[in-house]
């Protein structure tokens, strides 16, 4: 009996085990197709986008083709009417030069006067310098050679001739300067305990509890208004010249004195 049920109902399940199998091959085709028809869809909609962003961008070229052609257009008549010859006086030209021959012909045998042309003068060094002070050099003839060579008598002052001249210039330098203040004490009223002291006035400080001066001060000023030269570097001139002035200090000083002084 069991054999005979297992011969029936065999080739049934067999039959029904491939139609299942089947049936998920399908599902899983149909699944492929969807997606593929969905990824078809997206790139024709990304496809449009680029046909719409292409328009776009060759109607914006046109246009600025449109305007560099217009603004070339315009920059070459202003260049025709600032650096061209205007037509007024082309035309001027061409009708008065029959009138400028016959002239010529007419004027040809009148004599010119003669003339010199005067050269400007250069100017001299007196001129270039006048505003620098002057400090002569005497150069003196040295005590054995003030006799003379023939007679051996003593030889007389003359004068000074010039010779050359030079310009000097003196590098900056810092010194320090103590301000001390002298103090004054009464004798008499010391020795009647009455004690009486006078001070000296001294010159107010430019700026409390510091050492800045108003000339050190404008040379900081100066070089950072007119020489342009940034406070970084003029912490390293300073240096140089030993004195250990931080770029925060100058400025500090330039602002301040700007604001009190100026």
């Amino acid at each position: 009996m069991t054999k005979l049920f297992l011969r029936l109902v065999a080739p049934s399940l067999f039959f029904l085990y491939n139609g299942t199998q089947k049936k998920g091959r399908r599902k899983a085709q149909m699944q492929e197709l969807d997606q593929t028809q969905e990824l078809i869809q997206m790139l024709k909609e990304r496809l449009n986008e680029k046909d719409e962003t292409i328009a776009t961008l060759q109607a914006t070229i046109e246009t600025l083709q449109i305007t560099i052609a217009n603004l070339t257009e315009t920059l070459d008549e202003f260049k025709r009417k600032f650096f061209g010859i205007s037509s007024e006086k082309s035309k001027k030209k061409q009708t008065d030069e029959p009138v400028c021959e016959e002239a010529s012909e007419q004027e040809s045998g009148i004599p010119v006067k003669e003339h010199t042309r005067t050269r400007k003068k250069k100017a001299k060094r007196d001129d270039l310098y006048a505003l620098l002070p002057i400090e002569e050099v005497l150069c003196d003839v040295p005590q054995e050679e003030r006799l003379c060579p023939d007679c051996g008598a003593e030889m007389e002052h003359m004068g000074y001739t010039f010779i050359r001249e030079e310009l000097r210039i003196t590098p900056a330098k810092v010194v320090r300067v103590r301000y001390m203040q002298e103090k004054l004490i009464c004798p008499i009223c010391r020795e009647e305990d009455d004690t009486t002291i006078t001070q000296a006035k001294t010159p107010t400080a430019l700026m409390p509890h510091s050492p800045a001066s108003p000339d050190m001060v404008a040379m900081v000023m100066y070089q950072k208004s007119f020489l342009h030269l940034p406070f970084y570097r003029q912490e390293k001139d300073w240096k140089e010249k030993g004195v250990p002035l931080p770029r925060e200090t100058a400025a500090n000083w330039y602002n301040t004195c700007a604001l009190e002084y100026l």
